[in-house]
């Protein structure tokens, strides 16, 4: 939606078993030269952490369908999965969760640096995303304010706020943060390296800016395997300008497998059934298509065409804090225009499996299994119905957010019984005290040991007066979407 430029993104240099060098993500030509956008060595996934075991007993959400017993977490990875207590080794701490344990949730579409702002309604609705953009009204209530953070130098804060937010609601990996070198440390980045590899490229300019030598640098990467994942926003609107977007793909030759569309709202069946046979992919966003557009994408289309659906929540502008509450709103949407089509596991699948298959970390997370690495979420609810109890959790029915075993949030006793060495804060999680890491004590990430009022009354001074909370203790402010 901003400033970047794809020949950034494909000027990557192989660095021999790290993979590609990080590519530059939306606002990146923007932060050149702030001082906060020279990226550090520090690397999530190339360097071991040293923590503490425990287990997590409860109900487990795993791949093949839900079981009493305990996640055992040694280091950064699922150790085991064990059904009797007594199978667990005698140093492991043991927490009684009494919840439903979750692999954590993977947001494929965000634009993180802008998730300090609240929810805007125009008032209107738009064919195309190049239509909202041009208002003044977006210029005021959401460019003004952003750039009054990133001019200021405080772009980290910003970031921090949005992963924060992610977190909160166990959001364990993100598309979308700006490179800074303080976008290291609290969920997981998917433009960046991770497990010391760098597999992930996106563009969120026009189509029509992508050059042939750019295609051509693309399908390269794709034959060798560099590329696994090429987002890119794809027909995001409803008219016929929108829709075009995917005959200048085709154009372009990139009507390819690696191809993940953006959004997708204006593709027709024929064009959403040769996206499946072809074995392209969608990141459907429909909080924010609702807002900006009146409609959403044909996910019954698409999904009987075979294509691979993740869900994602945009930003805060015109999407939900996180993928726990977009959840929220895809099942409204299910029930209300798409007859039900989609099962409680399949929304469920869209937040976890489908998005880490698409962005090709399966064998990393999306799932829990042994040898996968400990990105967790527990939710109280339902253990009868975990997949439903996951959709409708609220923000206070997350018990615990885990990144690689480290624990960034949860309810005070479930938190302190894994042992947990990170210094953390209570906050309010709408009435219930929740204990959030938002210090990081390694010396490598900047300002990562401000506190959250702190990171507020700093974009607050900047000229960002009106920061959108935490969490979002009610759903009636989304409500004229559905209008």
């Amino acid at each position: 939606m901003h400033s970047a430029t794809i020949r950034k993104l494909l000027l990557a240099t192989t660095l021999g078993t790290l993979g590609l060098a990080a590519c530059s993500t939306e606002a990146a030509s923007d932060d050149t030269g702030d001082g906060e956008s020279e990226v550090n060595s520090f690397k999530p996934g190339c360097e071991a952490k040293t923590l503490a075991p425990y287990a997590l007993g409860g109900t487990i959400i795993t791949p093949t369908g839900a079981k009493q017993g305990y996640v055992v977490v040694q280091g950064e990875k699922i150790g085991s999965i064990v059904t009797d207590k007594k199978q667990i080794p005698a140093d492991v701490k043991v927490v009684e969760t009494g919840g439903i344990i979750s692999p954590g949730m993977v947001d494929l579409h965000n634009h993180v640096a802008y998730n300090f702002l609240p929810l805007w309604n125009s008032g209107k609705r738009f064919q195309n995303r190049y239509q909202w953009a041009r208002i003044d009204e977006y210029d005021t209530v959401v460019k003004t304010p952003y750039n009054a953070v990133k001019n200021a130098k405080h772009q980290c804060d910003g970031v921090k706020y949005g992963e924060l937010r992610a977190i909160v609601g166990g959001t364990t990996t993100i598309q979308g943060s700006v490179d800074l070198a303080c976008t290291r440390s609290w969920t997981r980045n998917v433009e960046f390296v991770n497990f010391c590899e760098d597999h992930i490229r996106q563009d969120v300019l026009p189509i029509n800016g992508i050059s042939a030598d750019d295609a051509k640098e693309l399908n390269a990467q794709f034959d060798s395997g560099a590329t696994k994942a090429f987002f890119v926003h794809l027909a995001e609107g409803i008219d016929d300008l929108s829709r075009n977007e995917f005959e200048q793909l085709r154009g372009l030759d990139l009507l390819k497998p690696q191809v993940v569309g953006i959004h997708s709202t204006a593709l027709n069946d024929v064009q959403l059934q040769e996206m499946g046979h072809i074995g392209m992919k969608i990141v459907w966003s429909p909080l924010s298509n609702l807002i900006l557009y009146g409609k959403t994408t044909n996910i019954p289309v698409a999904l009987k065409a075979g294509v691979k659906v993740a869900l994602a929540p945009d930003w805060t502008p015109s999407g939900d804090a996180n993928v726990l509450g977009e959840l929220k709103v895809a099942d409204r949407v299910n029930k209300e225009r798409f007859g039900g089509l989609l099962t409680d596991q399949q929304l469920f699948e869209m937040a976890t499996k489908n998005p880490s298959e698409i962005a090709g970390l399966d064998d990393k997370i999306g799932t829990i299994a042994t040898g996968k690495y400990a990105d967790l979420l527990v939710i109280k609810g339902d253990v009868k119905n975990p997949y439903r109890a996951i959709i409708d959790a609220k923000p206070q029915d997350v018990l615990l957010s885990t990144v690689g075993g480290d624990v960034f949030y949860g309810d005070p006793t479930i938190v302190k019984g894994t042992g947990s060495a990170r210094e953390f804060e209570t906050v309010d999680a709408c009435g219930t005290p929740r204990l959030l890491g938002v210090k990081e004590a390694d010396t490598r990430i900047p300002e990562g040991t401000k506190a959250l009022a702190d990171i507020v009354g700093t974009m607050k001074n900047d000229g960002a007066k009106d920061i959108v909370p935490l969490f979002d203790c009610s759903r009636d402010q989304f409500e004229f979407a559905f209008k």
